[in-house]
């Protein structure tokens, strides 16, 4: 693959998830969407480049990461967008009524993160590296599993962010 191709390849390819679960949620929420997607964008970047400022992780600066905004690789922002929103459509896909797939798409988002992204992103392709802590994170696991894990910060965010994010669009729904 070209290093054109490379360069810019998890953004296409997260441009084009968070485009197609926006599409599915806009025909049945119209523009309400909207704002949530806003929210999304600027809390991520926000949130990325602080924390990741902090020294508790960075994004490593190899050529599949693409372009950054400031400390941040722009795909991260189009990641949490279908990240969030596919837990969403996930938990109303099941037949859960809003509140309660809002409620779901946090534990499915976290989920998530904890059996692929940390595993494989963070890990095996080494897009982001946490800084090490002795015996890993949790130390109640085993050391052969423990190397998998990030700080158990991260599995929160991956819980309430969603959760929250799609309350905001219930929230949307249900009022307007």
């Amino acid at each position: 693959m070209s290093l054109r191709i490379k360069n810019f390849f998890l953004l296409v390819m997260f441009v084009i998830l968070a485009s197609i679960t926006s599409n599915i949620l806009w025909e049945s929420f119209s523009w309400r969407i909207l704002p949530q997607i806003l929210l999304i964008i600027i809390i991520t970047f926000i949130g990325e480049h602080l924390v990741s400022s902090q020294g508790y992780y960075h994004y490593t600066k190899q050529d599949t990461n693409g372009p950054f905004l400031r400390n941040v690789p722009v795909w991260i922002l189009f990641l949490w967008v279908f990240s969030i929103q596919a837990s969403l459509l996930i938990s109303l896909g099941l037949g859960m009524d809003i509140i309660h797939a809002c409620i779901m798409s946090g534990w499915l988002a976290s989920i998530f993160d904890f059996l692929l992204l940390e595993p494989f992103m963070s890990q095996m392709m080494e897009l982001w590296r946490w800084t090490p802590v002795e015996n890993g994170y949790f130390g109640f696991i085993p050391t052969r599993f423990n190397r998998f894990t990030a700080p158990l910060g991260n599995y929160i965010t991956w819980l309430l962010f969603p959760l929250l994010a799609n309350c905001f669009l219930g929230i949307m729904i249900l009022l307007l």
